[in-house]
């Protein structure tokens, strides 16, 4: 982001603007007529040379479908006034919001589409402008390797409280009983990508790659920099996270929802 009059922009306005009219399929000047701006101003706007006020970047996100660009926008226009979108939407949504990480997540808060269905349907259905779709993965890739669509299951449509980076969100599934009661077998778990760092997530739910494959337990950091993966249910054993140039983690459990497989 750069500095404008005082505010931080993020540079990425007039491809986003762009993208916008042309997913309405509007001219520069249909587009104007709307926001009841010049043509200037929204030509200026693609150009890079003046940002959009925060009320204009509102009125782009009405203009946006629900989903990720909609949000974009508002995200934008609440930075632009010095607000942080996370405090917003948490104040605008109901009571329930997980202030602490490794929080249940209301069965009301979350559906599943399948991959084939999501995007049509995010359009489709009513009232799902809070709502984002994050990746429901069938297995976690390697760390080498990056996400592509045969790693994925389905999307969640997660309410926006409960992923306020969606981009750097995913959801994988539980499997087997190491985490009861707290995670049943089956369980979804919402991993954030962006909190991958074992010195700040000591006694945090992470998901770790271990062995081969990705595993669901408690992060212990001992001071000499070892690193445990501790189970809820004591009938299984810690397991001891080789040391190695490669971070092991893979992101850390923000939410959980008991859901059957």
């Amino acid at each position: 982001m750069y500095c404008v009059k005082g505010y931080f922009v993020d540079p990425d306005w007039p491809p986003k603007i762009k993208q916008l009219r042309r997913l309405l399929n509007l001219s520069q000047e249909q587009v104007a007529r709307r926001l009841q701006v010049t043509k200037k101003t929204v030509a200026e706007w693609e150009q890079g040379r003046q940002p959009p006020s925060p009320e204009r970047f509102l009125q782009l996100a009405q203009l946006a479908p629900s989903g990720s660009l909609r949000h974009w926008f508002i995200r934008i226009a609440l930075a632009r006034i010095g607000a942080d979108p996370r405090f917003v939407l948490e104040a605008l949504l109901p009571l329930g919001v997980p202030s602490q990480p490794s929080a249940p997540l209301p069965q009301a808060e979350f559906r599943i589409l399948a991959p084939a269905d999501w995007a049509e349907r995010l359009r489709a259905l009513e009232r799902l402008d809070h709502y984002a779709p994050v990746p429901l993965l069938k297995e976690a890739p390697a760390p080498a390797r990056p996400l592509s669509h045969a790693d994925i299951e389905g999307y969640a449509l997660v309410h926006y409280a409960w992923c306020p980076n969606p981009d750097e969100f995913s959801c994988v599934r539980v499997r087997g009983d190491s985490m009861i009661p707290l995670l049943h077998d089956g369980a979804i778990v919402g991993v954030d990508l962006r909190q991958r760092d074992p010195a700040a997530l000591h006694q945090r739910m992470v998901a770790a790659y271990y062995e081969a494959g990705v595993t669901i337990k408690w992060l212990e950091r001992h001071r000499d920099g070892r690193l445990f993966l501790v189970p809820e249910n004591k009938n299984y054993p810690t397991l001891v996270l080789p040391r190695s140039p490669d971070n092991p983690i893979l992101g850390m459990v923000s939410w959980y929802l008991n859901r059957p497989s």
